[in-house]
């Protein structure tokens, strides 16, 4: 009978000690938490300051890529490796034009200016001319058919003359 009084005493003594733990834990949590808060309400100013800053460089950022969509709108497109020549409009002065309009001769070439207006259009790709060259330089070699008659036979007259080789035998 006085076993289990013993063991319920301290198994009582244990759980409240658990339970006063516990509530010290809980305690400290929400004094850590409500300390977080005060700390963050003092902080206010700063964050708004930072949230400020943050804005201003998207907006800029924003900006820049905006006036480069403009810019990219008005002039062509890019398409291929090269540039497209900035050429300048040609114009006759005064002296130079005739009075009569049968006699004027337009200085342009109709294909060359569709070629550049669809290259303006990116409907064919820039590109700069390609010089032809060769990677090696060309060998001339001189065939025997070509030659004379009198050097054939020099010729073959050298081939002819091989050394011969004696040998000896000691007897």
């Amino acid at each position: 009978f006085t076993q289990t009084n013993d063991y319920e005493a301290v198994v009582s003594t244990q759980s409240t000690g658990e339970k006063l733990e516990k509530l010290k834990a809980e305690e400290l949590a929400e004094g850590k938490a409500a300390k977080q808060l005060s700390h963050q309400l003092r902080r206010i100013k700063a964050i708004k300051k930072e949230i400020r800053a943050e804005s201003a460089a998207v907006e800029e950022v924003t900006k820049v890529r905006q006036a480069k969509k403009k810019a990219n709108e008005v002039r062509p497109g890019k398409y291929g490796p090269g540039k497209l020549p900035v050429e300048q409009p040609d114009f006759l002065l005064p002296e130079e034009i005739s009075s009569s309009l049968r006699k004027l001769v337009s200085p342009a070439n109709p294909i060359q200016d569709r070629f550049a207006n669809m290259q303006k259009r990116n409907m064919v790709e820039i590109r700069k001319q390609v010089v032809p060259h060769r990677k090696y330089a060309l060998k001339y070699v001189e065939k025997w058919r070509r030659k004379l008659p009198e050097e054939l036979k020099e010729l073959t007259k050298m081939k002819t003359k091989k050394k011969k080789k004696v040998i000896k035998m000691s007897e």
